[in-house]
């Protein structure tokens, strides 16, 4: 993580390393994920090393490929009319 330095996308604000949880969503399906991230303080941005993206994408993968078995279920998604 660079924990330090201007953000690149709005240019403000300043990179801090932080744990965060993305949710990725494939359809009508979710999978959340906890990976370290620099964050910018203005935009609230996030800016993964690669093996945070690692991470992300084989969740990604297996929520695409329907492979939940070794994923946690924690709970369900509604949506009001």
């Amino acid at each position: 993580m660079q924990s330090s330095g201007t953000c690149p996308r709005c240019g403000i604000g300043t990179l801090s390393p932080q744990v965060v949880q993305e949710t990725i969503t494939v359809g009508n399906d979710a999978v959340q994920v906890t990976v370290n991230a620099d964050v910018c303080s203005y935009c609230g941005e996030h800016w993964f090393v690669q093996q945070a993206t690692a991470i992300i994408d084989a969740a990604l993968k297996k929520l695409r490929d329907g492979d939940t078995t070794q994923l946690t279920h924690i709970g369900e998604v509604y949506k009001a009319s």
